[in-house]
């Protein structure tokens, strides 16, 4: 067996010694018989036991698979021979066990790879590099560029490093007429050595510790592969200033950041302690928390305990796929547990807050506030790196790519789903036709936040703002010119002017009571409110085709009226409306006009029932603003657009007032039918200051918020909850009657519910313990007999 084993080595070793010696006049069959021999062995390899790979590896392997690394990645020989992929294969088989030397130089190819991805034309690039050439200045810097800025936000001096490392980029690419050009070369020398005399620093933090050594880091990697390397003095000295920010004191998706300067930083000085360090805490923040990163129920919190699942949660999720792409076929590469964690939360939750390429506006914190931020372009090239992390889920990361690059719809294989985010107060709602959402707040977690001059007037974005989406779009940059006293969903009072933020960097909520139940499919969500002034019980019931909006107690002592808003998006089309005494008919175009006594009305795709009659507000004029007034960095430029917005009213210093309404999105085509459908199967059981209770005959599904010890009938059935809860019953009465329950405060040990059938006169109590802990507000399940 022993001599069989150095047979196969023997075999392998002279193989890579043809690859290095192939000549580029062989033909494509010489080629392919090569490629499909070196498979082969790594085929038979996989046999071989991996301690004997350690205890003989001899260094003529080593040093011909480093050698071959380091070689541009660009050289299509190797790309014919498929050497860079089956060493990979090799890495991941476990059983070549890769060296230092080889980890490092394999992590620089990883990134070189990585960064030179082709985003724009070859042309464009090589005219964009020698348009930069031709405006630096002798000492390697620029006359439009201020070195001296310290902005918080758009950091200028920023951009020399970025413009030397698209220079480098063509510099180092075969493909471009510049390549190994001495004159480019040259430029690229003089602008570090300027970047290095200079120094440039921000007054936040961010910029210094994060994305500055970040920037530097892929230009040193990428200038590792040109064919005369910058002076050694100079790279060390460049590297050494990497050295920023301290990887042991930050958390979540900050330390990840770090992190991954850490490891450029490692590659480069092929520091094996750097490494290791760096790799452990890029990794760490894969792991559930009750403080700053993924949370038990796969939500991203940061800046405390504030909802983040883009914004941060997009530079976490980002990051990981970064960071496990460098250390594919390396010793150090991603698997297991933390594998799996890290696709749950990119497919379980950060996909299901999109619309096809379009986030919720609720997950982006602050970053609400910046031009462009809901449309997530670079998606797709992310989720090609999960499917290559994750083969395992190959047809979920397909499926979305096709929803965010475009080629298919954003229905596109989407399957109806449900979740209540019980530690960021958030909740997800899912049908092929559309997504609704909600974001809320308690004392549990943070407002929305207002820092380094963004979301300036983002005061009641957590208090039941909705998010209704059917094509994606629908709030794309509405930003600007959004009334931002009447954000969809809130209830709030009708300033005449906009609010700005007094408490930045995240204000913690004012109520307890906040919670949702969910079955995966259907489920409920409420908002005790009382927040500036203005008190509500609000609450939301979700099912397959409507989605019904409660409120309850409404009351306030302010100046001002207060008013509930059921949308606010881009106009699409006519605003088709039906009163309880005339036709349908059409909204005044560019108008503003109290409607009396609603019965629905339909808008790009969405229907509005009132179950009872409800006289309306419907704008349909042209608003206008700009993004500075919203970002302190953002452009004063002027913009305008009609925007479809409707509200109710309910008065002056209003005392225990209420409403009710019916959202059916998706219903372009069949809208009628789908709001008759609403009509004769969703029944408003209870709607007031103790509980609001919803029945769905259709998909036989009850659904309840509790706010006080109650009973009340249904179906037959009288049913007494004897504590405050979310509830679900589904299939009532029935033999496969099942119970779902949460505690909105998340301080209950327990309780119990009591049915009566009131024809048969029998009574069956359910007792129930609460989950705790970090399940504190999850969803209890439990079987009736």
């Amino acid at each position: 067996m022993q001599m069989i084993k150095w047979i196969c080595l023997s075999v392998f070793f002279s193989f890579f010694t043809t690859i290095s010696n192939a000549q580029n006049e062989e033909t494509k069959k010489i080629e392919n018989n090569a490629s499909e021999e070196l498979s082969k062995t790594v085929t038979d390899f996989q046999s071989i036991d991996s301690s004997f790979m350690v205890a003989n590896k001899p260094n003529r392997l080593r040093e011909t698979a480093s050698n071959l690394y380091e070689r541009n990645n660009a050289d299509s020989q190797m790309k014919n021979y498929g050497f860079i992929d089956n060493v990979n294969k090799l890495g991941k088989a476990n059983f070549l066990m890769l060296d230092d030397d080889l980890n490092f130089a394999v992590i620089r190819n990883n990134v070189f790879k990585k960064v030179r991805q082709p985003s724009i034309s070859d042309e464009t690039k090589d005219n964009r590099a020698n348009e930069r050439l031709g405006k630096m200045k002798q000492d390697g810097s620029w006359d439009d560029i201020d070195y001296t800025r310290k902005d918080i936000t758009t950091w200028q001096p920023i951009d020399h490093i970025k413009r030397l490392k698209s220079m480098a980029l063509v510099y180092t690419d075969k493909s471009q007429k510049s390549f190994s050009n001495t004159e480019l070369y040259t430029a690229i020398v003089n602008g570090l050595r300027y970047w290095y005399q200079q120094n440039p620093t921000s007054k936040n933090w961010w910029h210094n510790d994060i994305d500055a050594p970040q920037q530097l880091g892929e230009l040193l990697i990428i200038l590792r592969f040109g064919s005369i390397s910058i002076p050694k003095s100079l790279e060390d000295s460049l590297t050494s200033r990497m050295n920023r920010g301290n990887i042991l004191k930050q958390t979540g998706a900050n330390k990840l950041d770090v992190a991954i300067h850490y490891l450029y930083r490692a590659a480069l000085k092929e520091d094996k302690l750097l490494l290791d360090t760096a790799v452990e805490q890029a990794f760490q923040p894969i792991a559930f928390t009750h403080e700053e990163g993924l949370q038990h129920d796969y939500a991203f919190l940061q800046h405390g305990r504030q909802l983040q699942i883009s914004s941060y949660g997009d530079v976490f999720k980002s990051g990981e796929l970064k960071v496990a792409e460098m250390l594919l076929g390396t010793s150090y590469a991603l698997n297991g547990e933390k594998l799996n964690m890290l696709s749950n939360y990119c497919r379980n939750t950060y996909l299901k807050c999109m619309r096809g390429a379009f986030s919720d506006f609720n997950i982006e914190g602050r970053g609400i506030s910046r031009q462009n931020i809901l449309y997530k372009k670079f998606e797709a090239s992310k989720l090609k790196t999960a499917s290559l992390l994750d083969p395992a889920h190959e047809a979920e990361w397909k499926d979305a790519i096709a929803r965010v690059s475009g080629t298919q719809l954003p229905s596109y294989h989407i399957r109806p789903s449900h979740n209540h985010f019980y530690s960021a107060d958030y909740t997800i709602h899912t049908q092929p036709e559309y997504s609704f959402n909600v974001r809320t707040v308690s004392v549990r977690t943070k407002r929305t936040e207002c820092g380094n001059g963004e979301n300036l007037i983002g005061k009641f974005l957590p208090d039941g703002s909705t998010n209704i989406q059917i094509k994606g779009d629908e709030y794309y940059n509405i930003m600007p010119v959004w009334d931002w006293n009447k954000i969809p969903g809130i209830t709030s009072r009708a300033y005449p002017n906009e609010q700005l933020m007094d408490i930045y960097w995240g204000e913690t909520g004012s109520t307890a009571f906040v919670g949702g139940v969910s079955d995966s499919s259907f489920g409920a969500s409420c908002y005790q409110m009382d927040y500036n002034g203005v008190k509500a019980n609000k609450a939301w019931f979700f099912f397959s085709n409507e989605v019904v909006c409660l409120g309850a107690g409404i009351q306030s002592a302010a100046p001002e009226n207060i008013t509930t808003t059921l949308n606010q998006c881009w106009l699409k089309g006519s605003v088709e409306i039906k009163t309880s005494d005339a036709k349908s008919f059409k909204a005044k175009e560019n108008g503003m006009e109290l409607y009396k006594e609603v019965n629905w009305f339909l808008h790009d795709g969405v229907g509005y029932y009132f179950p009872e009659k409800q006289d309306v507000w419907i704008s349909t004029q042209t608003q206008k603003g700009d993004w500075f007034h919203i970002n302190s960095s953002g452009s004063k430029s002027m913009i305008t657009g009609d925007i479809c917005k409707l509200w109710l009213d309910h008065g002056l210093q209003p005392v225990d007032v209420r409403y009710a309404y019916v959202v059916i999105p998706g219903v372009k085509d069949k809208a009628q039918q789908a709001i008759a459908t609403a009509a004769a199967s969703v029944k408003i059981i209870k709607n007031n200051d103790s509980a609001q209770v919803v029945f769905n005959d259709k998909q036989d599904v009850l659904e309840a918020v509790i706010y006080k010890p109650t009973s009340f009938s249904c179906n037959g059935f009288t049913i007494q909850v004897k504590q405050p809860s979310v509830l679900m019953l589904q299939n009532l009465g029935k033999s496969n009657q099942k119970i779902y329950i949460s505690d909105p405060t998340q301080l209950l040990t327990g309780g119990g519910i009591t049915m009566e059938d009131e024809k048969k006169h029998r009574k069956k109590e359910y007792g129930f313990h609460f989950p705790s802990g970090n399940a504190a507000g999850a969803s209890l399940s439990l079987q009736c007999e």
